[in-house]
């Protein structure tokens, strides 16, 4: 019988963002090629509709393994009340540290950590951490707050596992893409990122509203990275104070919004994920984070911290200037960095070869 392995991570209470899902589909098709039982806990509809062959089922069932994907859930969100981590805990600890009493075994590969103050979600990091038989994190700042938490735990400093997964990333070409593209014509792509953020929104469209004007080669196309409810709402206000012509992506399939990010030619987001596989296909990004404790990590990575402001402390001239700085100077991964993403994957071979013994 094969080996049953849970996944857990961003993956639940009805989520779709597009960077949570990748990291769930690269891992389930990577343990899948290997010939296990792969399930993720209380998966949300949109990852059972889009994860290709996806047929487990929800629960525990008694596991060989349990791993938790990439995500930056190890950390307390921006500015988060005791309400928010209460929830924060509820959504993520449970199944580790259930887990951690039954001895089952566990890994933890590639996640962001820190701000960590909520005691409730500390225990639940603690006790996850100190049982697993790994623990990878993305980037420094992870590594010290686990550090600091979990002396003992079996730690490694790696990079977001996106960053070596590039040609494993699946694309869909679809007739929204040919749209796009037909509509464009010769000019360039500025993809608009505001997620489900109307400060984000307001700043972004009068900053590229200025972008435009002195850049009429420029096409400006809006996506979102998740299933809103009020997307076109969102966008109607986008147009209203964006002025012009503009295209509008409906986001409902990962594999076609990764086709829109590697047709994209700059790109404007206030998230991290949609920022990093950009940076990855070369795009010029430009992020103005609402999550900046997180976001910026990355962006320092790669030695272009000038490129990540936070949301909640820019402006609209600034990002006009950030734009204009930018817009030619187009980002590449370093080496470096790739071969630290790399390691989570051996990591996860090694733990998987402790599992087959």
């Amino acid at each position: 019988m094969k080996k049953l392995i849970v996944l857990h991570g961003a993956t639940n209470c009805k989520s779709s963002n597009y960077g949570d899902y990748l990291y769930g589909e690269l891992i389930y098709k990577y343990l899948k090629e290997k010939s296990y039982n792969v399930i993720f806990y209380q998966p949300s509809d949109f990852f059972k509709k889009h994860i290709p062959g996806y047929t487990g089922i929800c629960g525990r069932k008694n596991p060989a393994a349990v791993l938790y994907v990439p995500g930056g859930y190890f950390g307390e969100g921006h500015n988060a009340s005791f309400r928010e981590n209460i929830i924060h805990f509820l959504r993520f600890m449970p199944l580790g540290i259930w887990a951690s009493f039954r001895h089952t075994p566990m890994a933890v590969i590639g996640v962001g950590a820190g701000p960590n103050n909520c005691r409730l979600l500390t225990y639940g990091v603690k006790r996850i951490c100190n049982h697993s038989e790994f623990v990878s994190v993305r980037d420094n700042i992870s590594y010290e707050a686990i550090k600091v938490l979990c002396p003992k735990a079996n730690l490694y400093n790696c990079s977001d596992l996106i960053v070596s997964s590039l040609p494993y990333l699946r694309q869909n070409n679809t007739k929204q893409i040919s749209e796009i593209i037909k509509s464009r014509g010769n000019r360039k792509i500025l993809l608009i990122h505001y997620s489900n953020n109307r400060l984000a929104l307001s700043l972004f469209a009068k900053a590229a509203k200025a972008f435009i004007k002195s850049h009429p080669d420029y096409f400006v196309v809006v996506s979102s990275d998740s299933c809103l409810e009020n997307e076109y709402e969102l966008f109607s206000r986008f147009k209203e104070i964006f002025g012009e012509a503009c295209g509008h992506f409906n986001y409902d399939d990962p594999a076609e919004f990764t086709a829109l990010l590697q047709q994209a030619d700059m790109v404007l987001t206030c998230k991290l994920h949609v920022g990093v596989v950009s940076c990855c296909y070369g795009k010029s990004v430009i992020a103005a984070a609402c999550h900046p404790e997180k976001t910026k990590r990355f962006y320092e990575q790669i030695s272009t911290p000038d490129r990540c402001v936070s949301l909640f402390e820019t402006t609209t001239d600034e990002l006009s200037q950030l734009l204009e700085k930018f817009y030619l100077a187009q980002i590449r991964i370093p080496d470096s960095l790739i071969n630290k993403a790399q390691m989570s994957w051996t990591l996860l071979d090694n733990f998987l070869n402790t599992l087959d013994r």
